[in-house]
């Protein structure tokens, strides 16, 4: 049986989103350590799923995207302490559920010694934007394996990794993810 492949008129148009500016919500931390940044993504759902815009120039310039990479994480998995010397870390946690840790150690900063605690993902989808020398760590609070995805200014050199690490419960930082995990 040969179909007939149907005409481009026989298409109908999207309609325009109902809600495409501001966050649908705000994070309520303040204040926030000095240059990070917390971007609330829309949802826009339908009854096949949900489209979420991770970045966008529509509202205003952004750093080029120059690499991209998801990240899984395992439940109840750690990731944490890193810090980057020449990248803006581009955060973007839509599904799943995270807590994200920042810490301020940046002597020059006004911030210096500042921890910021977020619970990002699915209930609060949003973009984090993390300057350098910033720490951060990150563990899936929830029951299921979840991604996020990062969007960095930089693109990464395997030949000069832009990462500092420390142990996840290294005594200098202010914060112990321990609590959270599970028995």
């Amino acid at each position: 049986m040969t179909r007939k492949a149907p005409s481009l008129d026989e298409f109908v148009d999207d309609a325009p989103w109902e809600n495409t500016t501001g966050p649908q919500k705000t994070y309520g931390i303040d204040p926030l350590i000095e240059g990070v940044i917390v971007d609330p993504l829309i949802k826009h759902s339908d009854d096949r799923g949900e489209l979420i815009e991770l970045l966008t120039t529509r509202d205003g310039p952004i750093d080029p995207i120059v690499h991209v990479y998801q990240v899984f994480a395992e439940p109840q998995s750690i990731r944490a302490w890193v810090y980057h010397k020449r990248q803006d870390d581009r955060l973007a946690y839509t599904n799943g559920r995270f807590k994200v840790v920042l810490c301020d150690l940046r002597p020059d900063s006004g911030t210096y010694g500042m921890v910021n605690e977020f619970d990002l993902g699915s209930d609060f989808p949003c973009v984090l934007t993390i300057p350098p020398f910033v720490v951060h760590g990150v563990m899936n609070v929830g029951d299921e394996r979840a991604s996020f995805v990062n969007l960095p200014t930089v693109a990464y050199d395997p030949a000069s990794p832009d990462k500092s690490r420390l142990p996840a419960d290294h005594p200098g930082i202010p914060y112990s993810f321990s609590s959270l995990l599970k028995p």
